[in-house]
């Protein structure tokens, strides 16, 4: 189940570095022969992109974020639909690849690793 990104925090995502999963599975028998075979017919790529976000008062992008990630997102645990990386074309499903990290005060870098669905 995939959830919408909030309304409320920017999607301009900038600073990206984009990288292939590993798509060949390796299967070594008793023998000592070994087979490898691709896992999907086109390799997915991982995704790690940061967004700057206000932090100012209660009711601040960031807080919106945070409050996002961990009730509708549930810690990171269901995917999101966000603007497509690579063609910025339409919206693509991302499943979030461990926590954010953010730094900064008023404006925060929020850093996110995500893979495509």
């Amino acid at each position: 189940m995939a959830v919408a990104w909030h309304p409320d925090v920017n999607k301009k995502a900038y600073g990206m570095d984009t990288a292939p999963m590993e798509n060949v599975e390796r299967v070594e028998f008793e023998s000592g022969k070994a087979r490898t075979f691709l896992k999907n017919t086109a390799a997915k790529k991982t995704h790690s992109f940061m967004l700057k976000m206000d932090d100012v008062g209660d009711n601040s992008e960031y807080k919106k974020f945070v409050a996002w990630w961990e009730y509708t997102l549930l810690g990171g645990s269901l995917s999101f639909y966000f603007p497509d990386l690579i063609t910025h074309d339409g919206y693509t499903e991302y499943r979030p690849i461990g926590t954010y990290s953010a730094t900064g005060q008023k404006w925060k870098e929020v850093s996110i690793t995500v893979e495509e669905m």
